[in-house]
């Protein structure tokens, strides 16, 4: 195995990154590691690389044997911008936003676009016969008479067990994988982790070359029981294995909290699919992304003061979607020609330092493009502000602006589900008629409309309706998909 990759290290890798990479690997592959992935062979080779790579010589005449390829630089810009020039000396906390911003420089060559492995883990208790299951199956078809032939696809089935319909094959025979999905019939209950557990092993038996994207994509209409946390689990070896998932919840009796929470450990997000133009859309916009694909695996890692912590994030693009704050946080793929944005809320405890700035957090951005000789990439980020010893009022950048303001209010419809949650009917209440002012203030009277029928709900049944509290949440979370207001003249 090639060096760098054996340490999963890009080639400008510091001495320190090195030994860093080199002690995590050996921890984990060590034969005699209580983790279950010793792997004496594996071992060998991180103990061969270590050797060439933390000797300044060796590493500079393995350097030269490698192709030109190989040493060309990243080409991911990392920008951010902040909603505060200055930050203020106080023992009061504070609360600062820093807006990060990705974005694939090189233009696209159709020759490096990796092929993609689509894995497809589909629902089909008794609750997805009829209507729903037909609406699946079309789309299914309408996914693979556009994918490339190079691609790959599996599809695996589930109830209270799973099965794979169709194994990882190339798109050159659609006619048969065809016929197997319109003979997908309904029955049984729902037992997500199955499915997932099955759809990982999938993947792992796949002999393909290793630089396919993977993708995970979940259907599912209803609640899986008393197997979340192991679903979690599988969602964190997902990660790991640079699978991304996303979970399309159909209908309305699904739980949102749980798919959130699933798709977004993998660097993926949750669709609610309300009627079948939903998921027609879902399938154009996932053929578009797999055509513009940069790199998998985007990994943000963050060191933070004492005193500071990262307390929310969110992805504003290219998919919409609060993220797991666990670093390192899984930010998903990269696309040619396309940002990736993600908002992060930096709660800073108390400032008192007679420094004239203050580190926020420090760390980088890691990314895997898997056409290349040596995949990994990294971006060093360093999120800080100046301090004065007093806060002043100023004016927040139109872009930052927009971002905050949209976030705003999907924290409030969160507010109102948490506050309704716990009995505080009346507080919830408020919110959702305060959203659905600022709904209507924006021009958009069907949100607006949504969020006062949830509110006399409320109040009459105590609880949100499950079509009104996912009406609201996911069309608060389109309103990032808007384009930005222009910008007003003087």
């Amino acid at each position: 195995m090639e060096h760098y990759s054996a340490l999963k290290l890009p080639f400008d890798a510091t001495p320190e990154e090195i030994r860093a990479a080199y002690f995590e690997a050996a921890r984990k592959y060590h034969p005699d590691a209580q983790n279950g992935e010793g792997d004496g062979a594996h071992f060998i080779e991180i103990q061969q690389a270590y050797e060439v790579l933390a000797n300044g010589k060796r590493r500079a005449a393995y350097d030269r044997s490698l192709p030109d390829s190989a040493r060309e630089m990243a080409t991911v810009q990392v920008d951010v911008r902040y909603s505060r020039s200055t930050i203020h000396r106080s023992v009061d906390p504070q609360l600062v936003y820093a807006l990060l911003e990705l974005s694939c420089a090189k233009k696209i060559n159709p020759n490096e676009l990796p092929p993609a492995h689509v894995c497809f883990i589909l629902d089909r208790s008794s609750s997805m016969r009829g209507e729903r299951l037909d609406m699946v199956r079309a789309n299914l078809i309408r996914l693979i008479r556009k994918l490339k032939p190079t691609d790959v696809l599996s599809i695996v089935t589930f109830s209270d067990r799973a099965e794979v319909l169709v194994p990882p094959v190339e798109l050159s025979d659609s006619a048969r994988i065809e016929s197997m999905i319109l003979g997908i019939s309904a029955g049984g209950a729902t037992e997500i982790f199955q499915g997932l557990e099955l759809g990982l092993e999938v993947f792992k038996r796949f002999a393909g070359r290793s630089n396919f994207l993977k993708h995970l994509i979940l259907i599912t209409d209803g609640h899986t029981y008393g197997d979340e946390d192991r679903c979690y689990d599988a969602a964190e070896r997902a990660a790991v294995e640079g699978v991304s998932i996303n979970a399309l919840g159909i209908g309305h009796e699904w739980n949102d909290a749980f798919l959130d929470r699933l798709a977004s450990i993998s660097g993926g997000n949750s669709v609610y699919i309300s009627a079948e133009e939903d998921l027609a859309q879902f399938v154009e916009q996932k053929i578009q992304s797999l055509s513009v694909n940069y790199a998998r695996k985007t990994e943000l890692h963050l060191d933070l003061p004492e005193h500071i912590t990262l307390g929310y994030a969110f992805r504003i693009q290219p998919n919409v979607g609060p993220l797991e704050v666990n670093f390192p946080v899984q930010l998903g793929a990269l696309e040619y020609g396309r940002n990736t944005s993600v908002i992060l809320e930096f709660k800073i405890d108390q400032l008192q330092t007679v420094e004239p700035d203050q580190t926020i957090a420090s760390g980088k951005v890691i990314f895997e493009v898997t056409s290349k000789t040596i995949p990994i990439e990294r971006q060093f980020i360093r999120i800080n502000r100046p301090i004065r010893d007093t806060w002043v009022k100023e004016k927040v950048p139109t872009a930052m602006l927009t971002a905050m303001s949209r976030l705003s209010l999907y924290r409030l419809q969160e507010k109102a589900r948490e506050e309704a949650a716990i009995g505080e009917i009346e507080s919830s209440s408020r919110h959702l008629t305060y959203l659905a002012s600022r709904f209507m203030a924006q021009g958009n009277h069907d949100l607006a409309h949504s969020a006062l029928l949830e509110a006399e709900h409320l109040q009459k049944h105590q609880r949100f309706s499950e079509e009104g509290e996912k009406d609201i949440k996911y069309g608060t979370r389109s309103l990032f998909l808007l384009p930005d207001p222009e910008p007003k003249k003087p």
